[in-house]
């Protein structure tokens, strides 16, 4: 008995055949760009997660990155459309970085009041192979309604990369400090820094990196009101961690640590967390230690404060 077939089956397998020539769908790839100027190459996944090239799977906020699709043809076509040629890449310097921190503490302890107001702007630029680092920065301290310190600092550090781990680094400082040192009568100094080391690099994430240099440092104090000059130098340890923690909780530190000529050491800290409100705004606690650094200050100083900062 003869088998009846469908008027169907045809239209089927005609269906059938032009699904499997569709080519499959393609991937959303592109750029993740963070508002510090960090980009990373990979794919979409969904809105607040990429799948990068290099660090795996990423989460994001969108106050603290966005996606661009990349607009490039596929490797393959445009392989086929024109011979390859050189990648052109940027030497010039770019601003990634520009930040204002605003910090300060108040205390009254045994009838003694002591107040505190720093205000330190930051700017950083990259290119290929370097990175310069900017800051300037102004604290003023009262003490029983008497200015105890008032100082002004000005600080450039230069990153040059030798590899992608190695770099050597540079450092420029100048400071103005007017002080109050009872029973001495009012200093008026400008101490000079200069700094050459190398050191290496650990990328731990695309926003977390930690940077660890040894060098030596040349110092000059200059006594402004009595004509009198002070050198000196010491071998230098320095690291710095700049950690995400967390989507809005990020934790910076900066520590040097000094060898003196006399064999005594030296320690000048310097660390916040802070919590990101958006894009722009932060906000945390600042802590500073020194003991026996390169300023006038011989003994062990420390502050906690509060700090707000605002970056572009």
């Amino acid at each position: 008995m003869p088998v009846r077939r469908s008027p169907l089956f045809p239209c089927l397998l005609a269906l059938a055949a032009a699904a499997l020539t569709v080519p499959a769908a393609a991937q959303t790839r592109g750029w993740l760009r963070y508002t510090d100027g960090n980009t990373v190459a990979g794919e979409l996944v969904e809105p607040g997660r990429f799948r990068s090239d290099r660090f795996g799977e990423l989460h994001f906020l969108p106050a603290e990155a966005r996606f661009e699709a990349d607009a490039a043809p596929p490797v393959a076509a445009a392989a086929a459309e024109a011979p390859p040629s050189p990648v052109a890449t940027s030497s010039g310097w770019a601003p990634t970085v520009w930040s204002v921190r605003l910090s300060g503490y108040w205390e009254d302890d045994d009838g003694s009041s002591t107040s505190d107001a720093a205000v330190d702007f930051e700017a950083t630029w990259r290119r290929s192979a370097g990175e310069l680092d900017l800051a300037i920065n102004t604290d003023f301290k009262v003490v029983d309604g008497d200015v105890d310190n008032n100082e002004q600092t000005a600080r450039g550090r230069w990153f040059h990369d030798l590899s992608p781990r190695w770099f050597a680094v540079g450092l420029a400082k100048a400071r103005r400090s007017r002080m109050t040192i009872d029973p001495l009568p009012a200093l008026d100094t400008l101490l000079l820094q200069g700094s050459l080391g190398l050191g290496a690099r650990k990328e731990w994430s695309l926003r977390s990196r930690s940077r660890v240099a040894l060098g030596h440092d040349w110092i000059t104090v200059d006594f402004l009101k009595y004509d009198l000059r002070y050198r000196t130098h010491a071998t230098s340890f320095f690291l710095e961690n700049n950690l995400q923690l967390s989507p809005r909780i990020r934790f910076n530190n900066t520590f040097y640590g000094y060898l003196w000529e006399d064999g005594s050491w030296g320690t000048d800290s310097d660390a916040e967390m802070l919590y990101a409100i958006n894009e722009t705004l932060s906000v945390g606690l600042r802590h500073e230690y020194r003991h026996n650094t390169v300023d006038l200050d011989l003994g062990s100083y420390h502050k906690l404060s509060l700090t707000t900062r605002l970056s572009f």
